[in-house]
């Protein structure tokens, strides 16, 4: 049965109709269910079904079948929702616009500081990034860093994706030792690989995906006992570990500042390190250094 708040009641009907969810094939199956508003989300970590927009931007680009034509009030949902992406896209592409959007996303956050700082919108530890468009956004750590990303420009998903993002990172974040245990073996599995003791800080974090994985995973190397770590999940321990550092204890790493060239060259390999609280502001670094004994 039609649902009566669908924004795309006519199509609805043409589907029951032509019994298109009884056995869809290819693109149909893909799409269809989106359309409909099953599924979940573009948004990369995001358990939320898609948004209106998304499911419009489904519907624009649906083909259906040579001997299936849309009926004039499914043609006219169609056009209705080209309309509206367009729209869209005009409004977000003006930086103002994209800033309007950001800012009520911060006012609307309850139990965290937010602001604006470096040219940087953020929400506690996590700094909002929107792309050119404006159409999809980011909470990362530091601005480099996604932890949830590909969120759709509707705020009530990107209000939603903080409270998602926020937890991520708290169920990430290791004892300051574990990381370090972790970080060790990293750094060794890096070191193999590399040419001297100046490990990148890049190969580290790549390597801490695998470094991060239960005692199952190293005693059965298989692809179903491979935990997904979240690429954030490094920095978020980088950052714990730097902040919470014992006064006066040596230490096993330190990190090697990069230069210019290093930094923003073509093929820049720089890992960026908050420099401030907020982590709109960053220190690129490219070497991992062990500490002599």
């Amino acid at each position: 049965m039609t649902d009566p708040a669908s924004p795309f009641p006519a199509f609805e009907r043409f589907v029951e109709q032509h019994g298109l969810l009884a056995n869809p094939k290819g693109i149909l199956a893909a799409k269809l269910p989106r359309i409909l508003g099953q599924g979940q989300t573009r948004a990369v970590g995001l358990d939320m079904s898609p948004a209106l927009i998304e499911r419009q931007q489904e519907l624009v680009s649906l083909n259906l079948p040579d001997t299936l034509r849309p009926t004039p009030d499914v043609q006219r949902e169609i056009d209705e929702a080209q309309h509206a992406i367009d729209r869209h896209i005009d409004q977000m592409r003006h930086q103002d616009n994209r800033r309007r959007f950001a800012l009520e996303v911060l006012h609307r956050l309850e139990g965290v500081q937010t602001g604006v700082k470096d040219n940087q919108f953020f929400a506690g530890r996590l700094v909002l990034v929107g792309d050119k468009s404006g159409q999809n956004w980011a909470w990362s750590m530091t601005p480099h860093y996604p932890v949830i990303a590909k969120i759709p420009a509707d705020v009530e998903y990107v209000l939603s994706a903080h409270a998602a993002a926020d937890r991520i990172i708290k169920d990430g974040t290791l004892p300051v030792q574990e990381f370090l245990d972790k970080l060790m073996l990293a750094w060794l599995m890096a070191r193999h690989f590399s040419q001297s003791d100046d490990v990148l800080i890049a190969d580290v974090a790549r390597l801490f995906k695998i470094a991060s994985q239960d005692e199952r995973f190293f005693g059965t190397p298989a692809r179903r006992n491979f935990s997904d770590v979240p690429d954030a999940t490094f920095i978020t321990n980088l950052i714990n570990w730097r902040r919470n550092r014992e006064p006066g204890k040596r230490e096993l790493f330190e990190l090697v500042p990069a230069t210019l060239n290093q930094a923003h060259g073509s093929k820049s390999r720089a890992y960026f390190v908050p420099s401030n609280a907020e982590g709109t502001a960053v220190r690129p670094m490219i070497y991992l250094r062990r500490v002599a004994d």
